[in-house]
């Protein structure tokens, strides 16, 4: 894939935990350049090219909202999952996938939940409180 191919862990949500598929990844950052106004990408947003080839060894056909992407210990909720880009006739080369975020290394649990004045407030399993201003 080349040398900005990364390690991934494709950690998908299964109900109750997520489960860990370790690949490569194309990483890139979105540039001022790619932003359309009104569009739903975002400066700080990374792009990710993943082989087809890499996802179907897992079992893999698409990764969903609630699904999450770790990239050298930082952890990415998916955006947008695009497999056409990369099709050539009716063969999927590779997906490229929209992630942003970049928190956390773990997918934090919650374990207090609060709504309060300012908003609604998390209380993670480590201890972190974190304002909630979109479904997670």
């Amino acid at each position: 894939m080349g040398p900005l191919a990364r390690p991934v862990s494709l950690l998908i949500n299964n109900g109750s935990s997520y489960t860990s598929y370790e690949t490569t990844a194309h990483v890139t950052k979105y540039q001022e350049s790619d932003l359309v106004p009104g569009g739903s990408i975002q400066l700080g947003d990374l792009k990710l090219i993943i082989l087809s080839e890499n996802l179907q060894a897992f079992g893999i056909t698409k990764m969903g909202l609630k699904d999450r992407i770790n990239i050298g210990g930082f952890t990415y909720a998916i955006i947008h999952w695009d497999a056409y880009t990369r099709k050539v006739g009716d063969v999927y080369v590779a997906v490229e996938v929209t992630v942003r975020g970049g928190g956390a290394a773990a997918v934090a649990s919650v374990s207090v939940y609060r709504i309060t004045d300012s908003g609604d407030n998390r209380i993670t399993s480590n201890g972190d409180y974190r304002i909630v201003k979109e479904a997670v």
